[in-house]
């Protein structure tokens, strides 16, 4: 799994973090002292103070907020799971992971923390060594070793070796019974039922009957027959039923108690029992359920969501083999109409599917629900469409056939409903292209239902059942000019190429731009008419130069032709048309292609500008804002910093009037309101990014984020087997509009090797004074020297250089990615199309 997921460091996903860190935390079996729900509250709290103090929050500042507010005993397990949510890890991949590296470093530090870790631990022994006593401790340990009565060395030895016995020279009952003890209190809070039972031996459980632990304290003063017990305890649980359970396992495992008051305590600590979660927790540290579990679980429907009332279940199922999720489901659906209705949504009964009658019947009811609350909306369809848009994002967690099926039974219902809802014929196209497009059309029934009812003709109705090249042919014939329903129509028809000419010319010869920008979108040679129909299929003969020769020039397309396909591309999105740019460019006449690559390159350029203005607003773009502070000018500054007004008026408050001879600190630049920012783009070219939508979406990564930045601020490189530099950050005279012209002749091929340019960003971030550093890798992770990046990766992050692996989701190395973005602490973008590229590069990087 990968990051991407998951967790962005920006503010709003701090709360969501804090639950689902502490979830996990409690979950654990290796949890020692489980986290509390002020846990969750002292997370926010702690990222809060940490933003308003440095104006950003990083990935490093989520792990170690969830590591400070920890236990100090379950610390190295915290920063394991929080590592595990920022970088997308799951369980099985962690522990697949080399053993040395976990002993080598438990807490997943660096190496350089680790050393220092070591150097701490030699310090504290060299401090302990008593040098002059060793042989009095050996002789000791002889002696205690063989004494008839071992109770003192068997509680001693679980918190000193022989060697430390040795080492300290430790040579009488006393010495050893008093550094034991000092150890065993050292983990008060974190004590086993046999520490409480060594504590009685090491002559200390009158500490701990006074220590700060409300189990280990109860548990203590049960093994000391203090007469308070049964009062403690009841009030014990009536505060906090869950320390009371484990206060109960203690008294139960030290059997400090007679077997009734053992009952007794247990039937005070069950009455105590309010909510599924007390039950749970009861059930974790006694390994049986209450008896008033059923009842427990019937209040559950309408207190607790239902993915928390399965991650209770779960626990219990795990401790005790009792498995009560059939149960909860049956509550949930038995009171859905009671209350349970507003604890359950699509998102949770993905997580929770199971095979099972009331599941199913959850999955009726919250269909119906949603088709219901569509009524009052003010965009039924709309409405409609995004809940499907969400049943369709979780259809992955079906775990089997039957519960897939009805899964695509809801998905069918959303449809329908949403085709029935539409306004307007126009409004009714629109609604089946979205369905379409997120994988589920409207049935036919649907769709002529709601046509009839809209009065429209049977010929439009048709059009949206079954898209064919004459019903398309006839729109285009009646003059119909709308470029996004042509194209959607030749897009789903599965048009032949010969067909798709035809449609070309009859286009052409009617004028109608709009329907030849279509055909071009789904093919620009049919378009152009530049093939015969003799030939059979599209795509001009190429000599192996790769250049037309007089075969291809027999059929050139006219020019008044070519003039309204050009016109025609720009009714449909840009980024389709730097896609055709990349297909077709080698396959059409140079006059055409040097026409074609004017307008992709403008659109190139427009489609950073109007996506980072989406996202940032129009004020910030071509620079950051200036404030009415100024300063001497340095070497190296820009020059488009000189303040002229300023720096006459101070030259002339100096009573200098000749200008002739000025030294470069005469002159004053302005200060930003706020530091710069720096990008590297490092591109990935290989033979195995040459495809189209590959090559699109690394030219578009670049052009969406230059325009967030100062527009000096930012260096790009393509790298194969070799690195090509296409601008440094300290190159200050390349343009914008330079870069889009490189990136538009980019050539995939070679071998991949990222090394190169990974160095060459890390000695570019050197050269600039941008506050905030950013790298992005445009990739698939195909390397051939991953190993090397994965180093170079380590010294990017301790640089705070931030870094963005994006990466074709349709083809790409997961494993790669997750390792270099572990190793700098970074993250990965897994994009699925042009369109989303920007908006998620711009909010990783907090625009």
């Amino acid at each position: 799994m990968t990051a991407l997921a998951t967790i962005e460091p920006v503010l709003s996903n701090v709360p969501e973090f804090a639950y689902e860190f502490v979830k996990r935390l409690r979950n654990s079996p290796e949890t020692k002292t489980k986290p509390s729900i002020r846990q969750t509250q002292a997370i926010p709290q702690l990222l809060s103070s940490r933003y308003l103090r440095q104006g950003r929050l990083t990935l490093d500042d989520f792990i170690d907020a969830a590591v400070c507010t920890t236990f100090p005993p379950d610390q190295e397990l915290a920063r394991l799971i929080a590592e595990d949510m920022v970088l997308g890890r799951t369980r099985e991949e962690r522990k697949e992971e080399p053993q040395s590296e976990l002993q080598e470093s438990p807490a997943r530090a660096d190496k350089i923390q680790a050393v220092i870790q070591q150097i701490r631990w030699e310090q504290d022994l060299a401090k302990r060594i008593r040098k002059d006593r060793v042989q009095a401790g050996y002789d000791y340990l002889q002696q205690v070793r063989s004494a008839e009565d071992s109770s003192l060395y068997n509680a001693a030895h679980d918190y000193l070796s022989d060697g430390d016995i040795v080492l300290r020279g430790i040579s009488s009952d006393e010495e050893l019974r008093s550094n034991a003890a000092a150890e065993l209190l050292d983990r008060a809070g974190n004590l086993t039922s046999r520490d409480i039972a060594n504590s009685a031996v090491l002559k200390v459980l009158g500490n701990l009957c006074k220590t700060q632990n409300a189990a280990e304290k109860l548990a203590a003063k049960a093994l000391n027959k203090s007469r308070d017990v049964m009062a403690d305890f009841t009030q014990l649980a009536t505060r906090d039923p869950s320390t009371a359970a484990r206060a109960l396992r203690h008294v139960e495992q030290l059997q400090a108690l007679s077997k009734a008051k053992r009952k007794a305590m247990d039937e005070v600590l069950q009455e105590t029992l309010g909510n599924l979660s007390q039950a749970s927790s009861y059930s974790s540290e006694l390994g049986r359920t209450p008896d008033i579990l059923s009842h427990l679980i019937k209040t559950a429907a309408t207190t607790y969501r239902l993915d928390d009332s399965f991650e209770f279940a779960g626990s219990i199922r795990k401790h005790t083999g009792k498995d009560v999720t059939e149960e909860v489901l049956q509550e949930y659906d038995s009171q859905y109409d009671a209350g349970a209705s507003g604890n359950v949504d699509i998102k949770q009964l993905a997580g929770c599917a199971m095979d099972s009658l009331s599941w199913k019947n959850l999955v009726d009811k919250l269909t119906k629900a949603a088709i219901e609350s569509a009524e009052s909306r003010s965009s039924p369809a709309e409405f409609l469409v995004q809940k499907l848009k969400e049943a369709e994002s979780h259809r992955q967690k079906m775990p089997d056939r039957s519960t897939a099926e009805k899964w695509d039974d809801m998905e069918q219902h959303l449809a329908d409903a949403a085709a029935c809802q539409a306004q307007s014929g126009a409004h009714l196209r629109q609604t089946v292209r979205s369905c379409a497009n997120v994988g589920k059309r409207p049935s036919i029934e649907a769709i002529k239902q709601a046509g009839e009812r809209l009065d429209m003709t049977e010929e439009e109705i048709l059009e949206l059942l079954n898209p064919s090249f004459e019903v398309i042919k006839k729109l285009i014939q009646q003059g119909v000019s709308s470029f996004e329903r042509l194209h959607e129509l030749m897009a789903s028809a599965g048009l032949t190429t010969a067909q798709l000419r035809q449609l070309g010319d009859i286009a052409y010869e009617r004028s109608n731009e709009a329907a030849l920008g279509a055909v071009a979108h789904v093919n620009l040679l049919a378009a152009l008419g530049l093939l015969s129909d003799r030939r059979g299929s599209y795509g001009a003969v190429r000599n192996s130069g790769g250049a037309y020769g007089d075969k291809d020039r027999a059929i050139p397309p006219k020019s008044e032709r070519t003039d309204r396909v050009m016109a025609g591309l720009l009714g449909g999105p840009a980024t389709d048309v730097v896609r055709i740019w990349y297909t077709y460019r080698d396959e059409i006449p140079d006059d055409v292609k040097e026409q074609l690559r004017r307008i992709a390159k403008k659109l190139l350029v427009d489609l950073g500008m109007r996506f980072s203005r989406e996202i940032m607003g129009s004020s910030m773009l071509g620079g950051l804002m200036e404030t009415p502070t100024v300063r001497p000018f340095r070497i190296g500054d820009e020059v488009d910093l000189i303040d002229l007004e300023e720096t006459i008026e101070s030259l002339l408050s100096q009573g200098r009037t000749d200008f002739q001879m000025l030294n470069p600190d005469d002159f004053l630049a302005t200060e930003t309101y706020m530091g710069h920012r720096a990008f590297f783009w490092a591109l990935d070219k290989s033979g195995s990014m040459d495809a189209p939508e590959k090559l699109g979406m690394l030219a578009v990564s670049v052009m969406a984020g230059l325009f967030a930045v100062q527009r000096d601020d930012f260096g790009v490189v393509l790298f194969d087997s070799e690195t090509c530099v296409v601008k440094r950050i300290q190159d200050r005279g390349v343009s914008v509009e330079k870069v889009a012209g490189d990136l538009l002749d980019v050539r995939a091929g070679g071998g991949t090797g990222a090394r190169q340019s990974l160095s060459l960003a890390l000695e570019d971030f050197t050269q600039t004074r941008a506050k905030e550093k950013i790298l992005i890798l445009s990739t698939d992770m195909y390397l051939s020297d991953l190993a090397a990046c994965e180093e170079l990766a380590g010294q990017i992050r301790q640089q705070e250089i931030r870094t963005i692996i994006i990466v074709p989701s349709t083809s790409h190395n997961a494993d790669s990615a997750d390792a270099l973005a572990r190793a700098a602490h970074g993250v990965v973008l897994n994009i699925a199309s042009i369109e989303e590229l920007p908006q998620s590069l711009l909010r990783v990087t907090n625009y």
